[in-house]
């Protein structure tokens, strides 16, 4: 890294605290301290646009799947260009171009002027994509597609989405109908019902609905969907997986309940033997660590063209600079289906 770049850099820090009934904004707090030197493989990423996402917000309560670190920086993906590089040929061709990155585990997060991260988790973007679009392309989209192809995998016609109105939902709507595939979304606001079939969901029920369970037993039958899209977890999973047909398997990627205990011990032991219902998790970044360049660059392109196609795009509520942050933070904890919250570090 040159002397210029070796400068105290503003971010939100995260602070750890057993306090449960903090807000979002109150487990974060502006700090400027100084970027470490690039390791060898690393790069330095002037940021242009960060987004909030569930799995940012599970890591401030220290309930993801990474130990969260009290003063390091947060946030998991975003959009800038890359100023310095410690990284061979391919850093030097990286450096002065847009990337999508993601932050590398154990290291500072995103949120945050200046980042550094493993060349390997940045991927050049296409100029036709805004800043605000190319930072969301890596966490919600590439999921979405991989929990389709997932779902194609295991020889499933149809799928059952339940948070169908988070981004990620609404990504696997979108690439499921352009893969001939049927969904079944479940939301629990009415507002969101009209919003999905717009998107092209073939089915959406509200789960505060009375007759929910015979709806979704119904409709499950009827378009033989065999894979739920898990992102809820907790009592959704049994519940959702109840009302499936046998041989059905959940991909759990996420938990917008709090728990540490995704399943709850309320799987029937019947189910599991005697209607072979399974159960299996995804990670984006274990996905995409097990894969070789090569196939993450065509997942990064193909998600990247289905944003160009206008297939994927990621609602946007705001975006805001550091002072506006805070409050932006807490309102996405709040209502997550209303659109991404950006921060935008360099404004």
């Amino acid at each position: 890294m040159t002397d210029k770049m070796m400068k105290t850099v503003k971010g939100f820090a995260l602070v750890l605290s057993d306090e449960h009934e903090l807000k979002p904004s109150q487990r974060i707090k502006p700090i400027e301290k100084t970027l470490p030197e690039l390791k060898p493989g690393q790069v330095l990423v002037k940021m242009l646009a960060t987004p909030v996402n569930p799995s940012d917000l599970m890591y401030l309560l220290g309930k993801y799947g990474l130990a969260a670190q009290d003063g390091a920086f947060a946030g998991f993906e975003g959009c800038g260009i890359v100023v310095e590089a410690n990284a061979g040929l391919y850093g030097r061709w990286l450096k002065g171009k847009r990337v999508a990155l993601s932050a590398q585990p154990g290291i500072d997060g995103v949120w945050a002027e200046y980042a550094i991260t493993k060349i390997n988790f940045c991927l050049p973007v296409r100029k036709e994509l805004s800043d605000d679009q190319a930072a969301t392309i890596i966490v919600n989209p590439c999921t979405s597609v991989c929990l389709v192809e997932r779902a194609i995998a295991l020889g499933s016609k149809a799928i059952v989405i339940n948070a169908g109105a988070s981004q990620v939902g609404k990504g696997a709507i979108r690439y499921a109908k352009l893969k001939g595939i049927k969904t079944i979304a479940t939301v629990r606001s009415e507002a969101n019902v009209e919003v999905l079939k717009a998107l092209g969901a073939d089915c959406v029920l509200l789960t505060s609905h009375e007759n929910f369970d015979e709806s979704l037993k119904h409709w499950a039958k009827k378009l033989n969907a065999k894979v739920l899209l898990d992102a809820v977890a907790a009592k959704d999973t049994p519940r959702t997986l109840k009302a499936m047909p046998n041989s059905s398997t959940a991909i759990v990627y996420g938990r917008l309940t709090e728990t540490h205990d995704a399943l709850g011990g309320l799987f029937s032991v019947a189910d599991v033997i005697f209607r072979d219902i399974r159960i299996e998790g995804f990670w984006l970044a274990k996905h995409i660590g097990d894969a070789s360049v090569f196939q993450v660059l065509a997942l990064s392109s193909k998600v990247q063209k289905l944003f160009a196609q206008g297939v994927f795009k990621t609602d946007i509520y705001a975006s805001v600079g550091f002072d506006d942050f805070p409050d932006a933070l807490d309102h996405y904890a709040q209502h997550k289906s209303d659109g991404k919250v950006i921060l935008v570090p360099n404004n």
